[in-house]
């Protein structure tokens, strides 16, 4: 009985490192030299595994979701209270696009500017991310407005939507190194808008 020689790398490992090159140099900029690199595997077993550099890419991205997928929700349910677990997300995120070596931003939103206005796969994977966020917002929005925390008659689907793009365009305009001045100012605002009737 002839066996299969067994792959020399773990796949999950591998899919870490190639995302990892992808959220720090987009995909564009990536060569599958940086792959081989970084994933510690030859090029054949790169496109014996996971086929060309484009399909890598769509299974990292649905890697990086996979880590990602109950993370929104849990940073959230960290707060003492529904609207003081918004505060602490968005003050979470200033603080790690502050961070020096932490320009790197969010992958989704990295694939979202650069390849989802031509590329119908990625779009769908970041459709579905953005579809899974404004729903976390909205239950967490919702349960603000039960608890008295933001005014009664306020759409918390709609308010969702709105933090969703002040989300994203926080993540972009951190990676443009605008400093931590101005993303608290940003997201102040951002907040205040919750509370007014």
């Amino acid at each position: 009985m002839v066996v299969g020689r067994p792959k020399q790398f773990e796949r999950n490992d591998a899919l870490a490192a190639a995302m990892d090159v992808f959220w720090t140099k987009g995909y564009e900029a990536t060569s599958v030299q940086d792959l081989v690199d970084a994933m510690g595997v030859n090029r054949g077993s790169i496109y014996d595994t996971f086929g060309d550099k484009h399909s890598l890419f769509i299974e990292a991205v649905e890697h990086y979701l996979s880590d990602h997928a109950n993370s929104l929700t849990e940073k959230l349910n960290a707060g003492r209270t529904p609207l003081a677990g918004i505060k602490g997300f968005f003050n979470m995120v200033v603080d790690g696009l502050s961070c020096t070596d932490c320009c790197r931003g969010c992958l989704i939103t990295n694939a979202a500017v650069e390849l989802a206005p031509h590329d119908e796969e990625v779009a769908k994977v970041v459709q579905r991310f953005l579809k899974a966020a404004e729903k976390a917002f909205q239950n967490h929005l919702e349960l603000a407005i039960e608890e008295g925390e933001i005014p009664e008659d306020s759409d918390a689907r709609s308010l969702a939507r709105f933090l969703l793009m002040s989300l994203q365009g926080l993540v972009v305009m951190g990676k443009a190194s605008v400093g931590k001045a101005t993303l608290k100012d940003a997201v102040r605002t951002t907040l205040s808008a919750l509370t007014k009737s």
